[in-house]
């Protein structure tokens, strides 16, 4: 009888763990577009001799541009070195300062490294400008290199009548062969060391050509001019954006300290940027290029 029992009980089916539910996968994460390949169209503009000069401009185009979509158009005026002639003048971005080859980089090379402001800039900078690019990516401006003789600002040519000339023929011919947007608010100029002097008078000067001023390392050369700064910003600026960069070892830097220092007290708004570097072709290639180009880029899209 006792077997029976112990036979019986061993018959008994054993009970197993219901079986568990397959483990869902994490999604996936989109896949990212495919990067584009990007180039900048170097056009050379040439010019009817008028206004006191030789006129030519470099525009340096962004490919490709989507069907439809109109790019904001930045101005952008060499220094000394290149203004003995209209060849030299026009090409200064393009040959002696390689923005064509600094612009396709902030597109779509991120986060981007210190290699692109050709080693001029902080860590602290850099963090910031990669977080800038992740939420408001680069979307590209045209750029128009035109020759600025020595003289722009003497007898021989005024700072208006060079400002005349842009509004006249340079800006109308950009806004009909190019897809550039036509507004001043979409429209900057800037420049570099004497560019960058004649690109804050300029661009004071012409406020119905010009929604945003920067200038790079600019050529104030004392407290005179300084003073000539101040009282033109605050008659001329009218809440423009305006952004002024110097660096470490930059001619000028103690002069453009001052301007933004006195722009502080004033309370007029502006950013103002030291970065570390000479003034030199070097510096023009790597932190003053890419300064200009990630300003403009915001500044005239709103």
């Amino acid at each position: 009888m006792l077997a029976g029992v112990v036979a019986s009980a061993c018959e008994r089916p054993v009970a197993r763990p219901a079986p568990s539910a397959p483990t869902a996968k994490p999604p996936e994460a989109p896949p990212k577009p495919p990067k584009i390949a990007r180039s900048i169209e170097i056009l050379d503009w040439k010019f009817p001799t008028e206004f006191g000069s030789e006129k030519r401009c470099v525009v340096l185009v962004p490919r490709p541009i989507p069907v439809g979509q109109r790019l904001p158009v930045v101005v952008a005026l060499h220094g000394l070195g290149e203004a003995t002639d209209a060849e030299s003048g026009a090409f200064g971005w393009a040959r002696r300062y390689d923005l064509d080859k600094t612009m396709p980089r902030l597109f779509d090379d991120l986060p981007i490294a210190g290699d692109v402001f050709g080693g001029f800039v902080t860590p602290e900078r850099l963090v910031e400008v990669n977080a800038g690019l992740e939420q408001h990516p680069f979307a590209g401006v045209i750029v128009a290199c035109p020759y600025m003789p020595s003289f722009v600002g003497g007898g021989a040519m005024s700072f208006e009548t060079y400002a005349q000339w842009m509004g006249d023929r340079l800006l109308p011919r950009l806004r009909a062969e190019l897809p550039v947007l036509p507004d001043a608010k979409a429209t900057g100029i800037d420049g570099v060391s004497l560019g960058g002097w004649c690109a804050l008078r300029v661009g004071l000067h012409r406020p119905d050509l010009f929604g945003a001023i920067g200038t790079l390392q600019p050529a104030i050369a004392d407290a005179s001019m300084v003073d000539h700064a101040m009282a033109l910003l605050q008659q001329k600026l009218g809440g423009r954006p305006l952004q002024i960069v110097t660096s470490t070892e930059d001619y000028f830097r103690e002069t453009c300290t001052q301007l933004h220092q006195r722009l502080t007290a004033k309370g007029i708004a502006h950013a103002f940027r030291v970065t570390p570097g000479p003034h030199d072709y070097p510096w023009n290639k790597g932190a003053g290029g890419v300064e200009m180009l990630l300003f403009h880029d915001r500044a005239l899209r709103g």
